[in-house]
């Protein structure tokens, strides 16, 4: 069975026709596959199902890339609640730098990379609510 790793891409803005004002973009969720992102870019990276419980085997891989060679990826996690490393983990990975994250500290900072790759394993019995991440990319 495959499972996404939801990837929901919000827009910040646009210039409305009539008065000129501007107005949010609605989001746009994407599927568990690699994305671009231009400047200013926000994503939101949430666990398969989220925020439902965690099911069992599932995984998942994104690679996230900022167009600017010279920008850096912010993460700032609302939700990080994962069991131990063993059942479920999410790791991220950029140059040649990897971290396995899991418990529930948030992987929150700044990032020196505009790569970085997320893969998130679930092996055994989960009882835990996800995570729930936005990656800007940033000058």
């Amino acid at each position: 069975m495959k499972y996404m790793l939801t990837l929901l891409v919000v827009t910040v803005t646009v210039v409305g026709a009539i008065d000129n004002k501007t107005a949010p973009v609605d989001p746009v969720i994407l599927p568990c596959v690699s994305h671009t992102m231009k400047l200013g870019d926000v994503v939101l990276v949430q666990s398969p199902g989220y925020p439902a419980r965690l099911t069992n085997k599932s995984s998942c891989q994104q690679n996230i890339v900022c167009q600017s060679l010279s920008a850096k990826l912010g993460v700032a996690c609302e939700v990080f609640n994962l069991e131990d490393c063993d059942n479920e983990r999410l790791i991220i990975s950029y140059d040649t730098t990897s971290s396995t994250l899991c418990g529930n500290v948030k992987p929150n900072g700044v990032f020196p990379t505009n790569a970085m790759k997320l893969e998130f394993i679930t092996k055994g019995v989960n009882d835990s609510t996800g995570y729930n991440c936005s990656i800007t990319c940033l000058r």
